[in-house]
């Protein structure tokens, strides 16, 4: 690989400066550490996330089309550009228009989950990271779209399935849904379950959606009778899944060879 590339680490954002670093920062540095003598840069897809970022806490991150013209500016000729994203959905269609508007020539990675194979290898690593107990179950939230890819989720929950692991999904918009888990829970006669994100970070949605007290998957799944305990855990803060993201980064720098 010429050693006039760089790498460029595309999030959605988090206004949550503790999974920030967690989640965010240390898959950033777990590619920085698989492909040394290549600058990875950062940027977000939320002017929402970076507007409060900067506000808040000082801290300033560009969107992609700002960061990929400092990238030329700074004198390199291409960039890997490798989202963190779950799907592919409409923040990855953003990303490929900021990526054609940009000067730098670029190739865009896969997200985490595109296919069957990419769903399999992720429950595999959520399977061995959560052993559980008799009468215990997984509920992992997800965030879901309106957008075709939201298929994955459905195919997710497939393969939980196939390798008969008692792991439910629900996503905050549309399905699977909380009553959609619910029923899992219900008919696996789970009597406790952990609640996982099913997402790069653990912020907002977590915090209210997954583990609120009203109207969240908390109240659903304590309201079926079923005892909830929630785990505030990214994706993002699993080693295996942060090298599943170097492994697109490697596939990503292969297309500029």
């Amino acid at each position: 690989m010429e050693k006039n590339t760089a790498i460029l680490a595309v999030s959605f954002g988090t206004t949550h400066m503790d999974t920030l670093e967690r989640c965010i920062a240390a898959t950033e540095r777990a590619v920085a550490e698989g492909f040394r003598g290549y600058p990875v840069y950062r940027a977000f897809l939320s002017a929402m996330v970076m507007g409060r970022l900067k506000e808040q806490h000082g801290l300033q991150v560009d969107n992609v089309g700002e960061t990929l013209a400092r990238i030329e500016g700074d004198g390199y000729g291409q960039v890997a550009i490798q989202p963190t994203l779950l799907l592919r959905g409409y923040e990855y269609e953003l990303l490929a228009k900021e990526t054609e508007k940009a000067g730098i020539r670029g190739a865009i990675g896969r997200p985490l989950l595109e296919d069957a194979r990419d769903c399999a290898a992720l429950a595999s690593v959520i399977i061995e990271e959560n052993p559980l107990k008799e009468e215990e179950a997984l509920v992992l939230m997800g965030h879901g779209t309106e957008h075709e890819g939201n298929e994955i989720y459905h195919i997710m929950q497939n393969v939980f399935a196939e390798k008969k692991y008692p792991a439910f999904i629900g996503n905050v918009y549309g399905t699977p849904s909380f009553g959609d888990a619910v029923e899992g829970l219900v008919r696996q006669r789970a009597r406790r379950a952990k609640l996982l994100p099913l997402m790069f970070v653990a912020g907002d949605h977590a915090k209210k959606d997954m583990a609120g007290q009203e109207g969240s998957l908390l109240a659903a799944v304590r309201d079926a009778g079923v005892l909830p305990e929630p785990v505030f855990r990214g994706l993002g803060e699993s080693g295996s899944v942060r090298a599943l993201y170097v492994e697109r980064v490697r596939e990503t720098m292969m297309k500029l060879s």
